[in-house]
């Protein structure tokens, strides 16, 4: 079933995307290595600095670009919590809304059995304050920060309309 699921969602993916390129194989074995790099605080694939994020944050290059992203980096806060983050281009806001779901479900599919969870969520700087998420299954904040967690969203105002895939690393390491 899984196989079916990748193959449906690859013939889907492919046809829909204009600006990009996504290959589904490899995105989704680049969801398993992301799981397995924050966990670790991206040290595996987090390189030389780069400068600043717009929020004063600083950024680093990454070793590795998730498949079809047009912009790949880390970012370290002012707690010097890692994040990795991709940026795809889409063609238009109604396609984007496709991809968004594509990755939301691909995802799921490679990390559920570790216990996450699909949910969503709100973000002031993405299209309809709202983003996807995929997050460890709890209510307890000090059992959910002891795993990494994605979300997907449309960032605002973007063009060309552009998705954001956000990795974190555990809060609690």
């Amino acid at each position: 079933m899984r196989i079916v699921t990748f193959f449906v969602l690859g013939i889907l993916w492919n046809s829909a995307i204009d600006a990009q390129t996504i290959n589904t194989d490899i995105f989704i074995k680049n969801i398993d290595l992301l799981y397995e790099s924050a966990a670790k605080s991206f040290k595996e694939i987090k390189l030389e600095q780069s400068g600043n994020t717009d929020d004063g944050d600083v950024k680093y290059h990454s070793s590795r670009k998730i498949s079809g992203a047009s912009d790949v980096y880390i970012k370290a806060d002012a707690e010097n919590s890692f994040t990795y983050i991709a940026h795809f281009e889409s063609k238009d806001l109604k396609t984007a809304q496709l991809h968004v779901e594509d990755m939301a479900v691909m995802i799921l599919e490679m990390v559920s059995e570790k216990g996450l969870v699909r949910g969503s969520g709100t973000e002031m700087n993405y299209e309809g304050y709202r983003k996807q998420t995929v997050e460890f299954a709890s209510d307890n904040i000090d059992i959910m920060g002891k795993y990494p967690s994605f979300s997907i969203g449309i960032l605002k105002g973007k063009t060309p309309v552009t998705i954001e895939l956000v990795v974190n690393e555990p809060l609690w390491k």
